[in-house]
């Protein structure tokens, strides 16, 4: 049996270049799979998106009229209840955001006051809209064919 040198004892050049290759690897695959942050515009779109979906199907649900308004300043959602429109929910808008509002393929001036101008019947039907949010960077439309189904759509202008 020989005996152990200096020489012999260690890692090898190789061997540590190798290390240093995976833990690279494995760094990279970490830094590119963290999200990028979403911006205010996106996470209002959504969260305006996410209100109206499940207005429509609390409508369907409770068999009653439900709506939605929009004005310059923000929104609200509403429930026909007793003879008259109940406030379920509001929002307002930031001030850096661009509006449109299109109803049954007509453009229409954005309101000054908020009041129900988009309707969901329980029958699952509702007014076919547009609703764009942009800002510099980015433009959102939420927009419906009739069917009751509000659909998010991201594009830049």
């Amino acid at each position: 049996m020989r005996g152990r040198t200096a020489k012999d004892s260690g890692f090898t050049l190789v061997e540590i270049l190798c290390v240093l290759v995976v833990i690279g690897l494995m760094s990279s695959v970490v830094v590119l799979s963290i999200p990028q942050p979403k911006s205010e515009l996106e996470k209002q779109a959504a969260l305006l998106s996410g209100q109206l979906n499940a207005l429509a199907q609390d409508g369907m649900i409770s068999g009653s009229v439900t709506a939605a308004g929009f004005s310059e300043d923000g929104y609200a959602l509403y429930a026909f209840e007793n003879s008259e429109w109940t406030e379920k929910a509001a929002g307002e808008w930031q001030d850096s955001y661009r509006l449109t509002l299109s109803r049954a393929s007509a453009k229409l001036d954005m309101p000054k006051t908020t009041e129900p101008i988009i309707l969901f019947q329980p029958t699952g039907l509702s007014t076919p809209f547009e609703l764009t949010l942009s800002d510099r960077e980015t433009k959102y439309a939420l927009l419906t064919a009739g069917d009751g189904r509000v659909d998010l759509i991201k594009s830049v202008p």
